[in-house]
């Protein structure tokens, strides 16, 4: 899941995420390298992308929202939360599309 950071004390904020009990499930932490390897990826915003990585499911997306905005340092989340009401979601069992109740 990526996560736009601050550049500035991105690696205080990068440990700060991967800390957050809130992320339990997450086995690593990568700050997102550009396409030609000549450092990190630079968002439009100047700010860096932290990707999450989770060997299981977030069991309250919204706390982990929560949890993550309220780090300063971090300026948005990938929990798209109450932004759709139908998602496709792939996976290693194919592909699926779930709606809103």
């Amino acid at each position: 899941m990526p996560v736009e950071i601050t550049q500035f004390c991105w690696e205080f904020n990068l440990r700060r995420l991967q800390d957050l009990p809130e992320l339990a499930g997450l086995t690593d932490a990568k700050l997102r390298q550009a396409a030609d390897g000549k450092g990190p990826y630079v968002t439009d915003n100047g700010n860096y992308i932290v990707d999450l990585y989770f060997g299981t499911p977030i069991k309250d997306a919204r706390a982990a929202g929560a949890a993550m905005a309220g780090l300063c340092g971090v300026v948005e989340h990938g929990l798209f939360l109450d932004m759709a009401d139908v998602v496709i979601i792939a996976g290693k069992d194919g592909v699926r599309q779930q709606t809103k109740k």
